[in-house]
């Protein structure tokens, strides 16, 4: 399924009516639709509905629903939140609502106490004032009417998405309408799965108003949203005809003097997830409880310098090794010195693919042009912080514009980026997007990114595309952090619970 950005849900019903249909016609498709949506909620006690109308098409979305409830009996009160200059496709179903039992009103010439009333006195509040158009604050009336509204004990339904939210990133005004239910046409939009935004929208329902399947899933700027179906095609195979030899040799290159759990958790779940063989290439004093630990990896210990990170002098040693490897992850844990970035830059003389985490990142964030000179793939996986100083931009600014700044990154450093958050987005150096929602608030704890870069390392080392490893590992990263939750609630779980349910997550995956 894809999600459409605004700009592109406007290419699409030009694109409609470019194949022979009307924008009068979309308008009253997604008017008797959302009519047909909400009859039965429109029902409570006799309770009248009130209908907030923009001066543009959302607003002659709800104009078309004042129509048919009102053809249905109900008693109906359109509100003007913007004046009553209206688009011609809105005054044409304001002219259609002639001869029937509607009232009108403009907000400007309603007082604080009627406009209380009015709310409370509905049954069905319908939000038709900005949809995907809106960005920036509420203000003056408008936001007056919709904390109003929000008072109010009614149903409230908004029309694609609610007024004083971005469709784009989710970002909310305050006094947003806080949607039971939110009706969008054709299709989904971004807002209605980012998390910072989905609460306010309630459940969200999209109705058919005459776009094709086709258009919606060709046009420009589509961004597919992240199922179980396309992890599953991206996992690697397995023959029965096989060994160990067969499925990757992942070198994991991490760890420091004070920091020994970020790789292990990392090396772990890459073994987890089908790598074949894992060699953990760590500060000497972290073979101990990497050995008592995960007994199944194969150990390189490493000398550490001043800085407690694993010594620029192994630089060699790590090369050597680097050879038997068809898959590099490196940063889990390793410290951002001198020594770090001396050996980072011996790994990108490797021409292996490689998974950069954490550290790595972060010492990759002094120079990121060194990512034009790898001779391989190359997935980084950041956070929001991680990524902020990669990109040089404010983390504000990136949530503000998440998917365009990430396909840009990934495209200008020929990288695939996992861009970790509430909803995380991958991008393809082409400039293919996609948006994952599984997960939940229990992984916002430390050590659930290096449960994903392992995971996504041991893909990459299995030889799967770049885009394949991160768009499997991303989803069975989410899915398994949502069963440790179901078990164990958000609070409870830790990264390592992230590991115990793979196998359940694989299992409902591969099925």
């Amino acid at each position: 399924m894809k999600i459409l950005p605004a700009q592109s849900m406007r290419l699409a019903e030009q694109a409609a009516v470019d194949a022979g249909g009307s924008f009068e016609e979309l308008m009253e498709n997604a008017g008797t639709a959302a009519a047909k949506l909400l009859l039965g909620k429109s029902e409570a006690g006799g309770k009248p509905v009130l209908i907030l109308c923009g001066k543009g098409n959302n607003g002659g979305d709800g104009l078309v629903i004042a129509r048919k409830l009102a053809e249905a009996g109900r008693n109906i009160h359109v509100i003007w939140l913007l004046g009553q200059k209206l688009s011609p496709l809105s005054q044409l179903n304001r002219e259609r609502l002639a001869g029937l039992p509607v009232s009108f009103a403009d907000a400007a010439e309603i007082s604080e106490t009627e406009r209380e009333q009015l709310c409370s006195k509905a049954g069905l509040i319908v939000d038709g004032c900005f949809g995907t158009g809106f960005s920036g604050e509420l203000r003056g009336i408008c936001r007056e009417w919709m904390a109003a509204a929000n008072r109010s004990g009614a149903f409230r339904a908004a029309l694609d998405i609610p007024s004083g939210m971005n469709c784009d990133n989710g970002l909310c005004s305050p006094d947003t309408f806080r949607a039971d239910l939110t009706i969008t046409f054709a299709a989904y939009k971004p807002a209605h799965f980012l998390k910072n935004a989905a609460p306010l929208c309630g459940e969200v329902r999209c109705a058919e108003i005459g776009i094709a399947a086709e258009i919606i899933e060709s046009v420009p700027g589509g961004i597919p949203l992240l199922e179980r179906e396309t992890a599953a095609r991206c996992i690697p195979a397995r023959r029965p005809d096989s060994n160990k030899g067969d499925y990757g040799r992942l070198l994991t290159v991490g760890g420091s003097d004070s920091m020994t759990g970020a790789i292990l958790m990392a090396s772990s779940a890459a073994m987890h997830c089908g790598a074949g063989l894992v060699k953990a290439a760590i500060p000497t004093s972290a073979v101990g409880i990497f050995g008592s630990t995960l007994p199944e990896a194969i150990y390189c210990p490493l000398r550490t310098g001043a800085s407690g990170s694993i010594a620029a002098e192994e630089a060699g040693r790590l090369e050597r090794e680097s050879r038997w490897a068809t898959a590099i992850l490196a940063g889990c844990g390793m410290g951002v010195s001198d020594d770090s970035r001396a050996l980072l830059q011996t790994l990108f003389q490797m021409g292996k693919p490689m998974v950069l985490d954490a550290d790595a990142l972060n010492c990759l964030a002094e120079n990121p042009a060194l990512l034009l000179s790898a001779k391989a793939p190359i997935i980084l996986t950041p956070h929001m912080k991680e990524f902020s100083r990669l990109c040089g931009l404010e983390i504000p600014a990136i949530k503000a514009d998440r998917f365009q700044i990430a396909a840009n990154f990934a495209a200008k450093y020929r990288v695939t980026l996992i861009l970790k958050d509430s909803n995380t987005v991958i991008a393809a150096p082409d400039g293919r997007l996609w948006m994952n929602r599984n997960g939940n608030s229990g992984m916002a704890k430390a050590g659930s990114g290096d449960v994903l870069a392992g995971m996504t390392a041991s893909f990459l080392a299995q030889s799967a595309p770049p885009e394949q490893a991160a768009l499997a590992a991303v989803f069975l990263h989410g899915d398994a952090g949502d069963l440790a939750a179901e078990e164990l609630t958000p609070y409870c779980m830790t990264a390592t619970d992230l590991i115990r349910k793979l196998p359940a997550a694989f299992r409902r995956t591969i099925a």
